[in-house]
């Protein structure tokens, strides 16, 4: 591969906070409750701070503080009962966990001054999203719950963080998070 200056400073970047995938495929097997998403970002950085020459490092976590089940229109059912999709292949149960949360981050780059010194910025992003969930919860013990009185234990899996310098001020950030979440029987 060419390495030229940017390219290769985009490969030098550290990343920690990464989620390991393995940790999280036997959770989503037994409990159907997950999505995808992406969170865009154009972080600037603070006035206080120097400008920048190069990121050094990103280091991510997820602070989740709102996971709650909510009452949504119904789609229309078949003559057999099953949901019909939208042209977009998605049904509507009746219910939604809407999960709240920010990205807590720092971002550690090198100043655009001649002793190069090492300055960090700190980052939270909030964002929302849902997941649908069906009407009732059967647990293993056989209960079956209305999913409105159920508690879910909401995770965030970081499955990857893109990052580039637009500027000296200016940073572009691409976090793609699994969002999953698990029923808790009382």
């Amino acid at each position: 591969m060419n390495c030229n200056m940017a390219n290769c400073r985009a490969e030098l970047i550290d990343v920690s906070g990464l989620c390991n995938p393995a940790d999280v495929t036997d959770v989503i097997s037994q409990y159907p409750y997950w999505l995808q998403m992406n969170v865009s970002e154009t972080l600037a950085i603070p006035v206080l701070k120097p400008d920048a020459e190069q990121i050094n490092s990103v280091n991510i976590s997820v602070d989740i503080f709102r996971a709650e089940v909510i009452k949504v229109p119904v789609s229309p059912v078949d003559a057999n009962g099953d949901y019909i999709p939208n042209l977009e292949g998605k049904v509507s149960t009746g219910r939604k966990l809407i999960i709240e949360g920010q990205l807590c981050q720092k971002i550690v780059y090198t100043a655009n001054v001649l002793d190069q010194s090492i300055h960090s910025a700190h980052f939270y992003v909030p964002f929302s999203s849902y997941i649908v969930v069906p009407n009732e919860i059967t647990f293993t013990n056989g209960t079956t719950v209305d999913s409105l009185n159920v508690d879910f234990q909401a995770n965030a899996c970081v499955e990857d963080v893109a990052v580039k310098l637009l500027d000296e001020r200016t940073i572009l950030k691409q976090v793609t998070l699994l969002l999953y979440a698990v029923p808790k029987q009382s």
